[in-house]
């Protein structure tokens, strides 16, 4: 068991900070990486009380943060597919940009919005009636839509970003709309198509995709293999089959790491090419 490093230390490893030798900072940033989270309290209080070394006291703490952010996720992609968790690794994501992200309060305004859509349901709607409630809710009364004017802004591509502004890409708007569903209990399950994300709402007694980034447009296997086809991708039915949460996360990282190469990010480029990594999914060349 690792014995806990005092106080004391920590206070004089942050002093060290100071050091106009840049080997010795570069050090001395190491070691208090390696003491991690127990070290954050007095590096926030350090960047406050001592504004010349806030630079580098922020990079310690991006770095302990997010060695924080990759231990969660080894540990979520340690689980069997069925029991990992699509909203918390979409908030892990999130979190990579995002590392003071409260997400208890996204959380939160998830359950308010399926209880309002409950509210509006019943216990006695159909699927069709279920489906219909649900997408006049979230996409006419929320007003969640797809960013086509701005379709590769990064901001797309964050969960919180996307609850916050009602735009999205294909992925991140099915993911607010799953997260909705899965509260309500309902069938659904993400489509990874080449070129587009869907939802598919299956039950015994209907069955329907739905069109995330064009409103909730309800869509047939028909309408499907005629977008595939079109688009040059050519029909093959597991196309349209559910995708497990890994390889949803994984397309989701992996929209985000063409961005950021694009925009020439290295250190974002490095991070979530280790996240892809981690999860171990290397999905087909879909599209965002």
């Amino acid at each position: 068991m690792t014995m806990p490093v005092p106080e004391s230390q920590i206070r004089a490893l942050i002093r060290l900070l100071s050091d106009e030798d840049d080997r010795i900072v570069r050090t001395i940033s190491g070691k208090l990486i390696t003491i991690g989270p127990p070290a954050m309290p007095l590096l926030q209080e350090a960047e406050l009380e001592q504004p010349d070394m806030a630079d580098r006291i922020a990079s310690v703490l991006e770095e302990i943060r997010w060695g924080k952010i990759e231990d969660e996720l080894v540990g979520l992609s340690a689980l069997p597919d069925k029991s990992m968790s699509l909203e918390s690794g979409s908030f892990l994501i999130a979190r990579h940009a995002y590392p003071a992200l409260n997400v208890e309060c996204y959380r939160g305004r998830l359950d308010t919005m399926a209880q309002e859509v409950r509210a509006r349901i019943g216990c006695r709607a159909s699927g069709e009636e279920t489906v219909n409630a649900l997408n006049r809710y979230v996409f006419a009364e929320q007003g969640f839509k797809g960013n086509t004017k701005n379709y590769y802004e990064v901001e797309n591509s964050y969960l919180n970003c996307v609850m916050d502004r009602r735009v999205g890409i294909p992925i991140s708007l099915s993911v607010v709309y799953l997260l909705i569903g899965y509260r309500l209990g309902l069938p659904l399950f993400g489509i990874g198509m080449p070129g587009h994300f869907l939802v598919k709402y299956e039950s015994d007694r209907y069955k329907i995709f739905i069109d995330c980034f064009n409103g909730g447009a309800l869509l047939t296997e028909k309408n499907c293999a005629r977008f595939l086809t079109e688009a040059g991708y050519g029909f093959d039915d597991r196309y349209l089959q559910p995708i497990p949460v890994r390889a949803i996360l994984s397309r989701m990282v992996k929209n985000l790491l063409a961005i950021y190469s694009k925009m020439n990010e290295p250190i974002r480029t490095s991070r979530l090419t280790k996240f892809m990594a981690i999860l171990g999914e290397e999905p087909r060349e879909e599209g965002l």
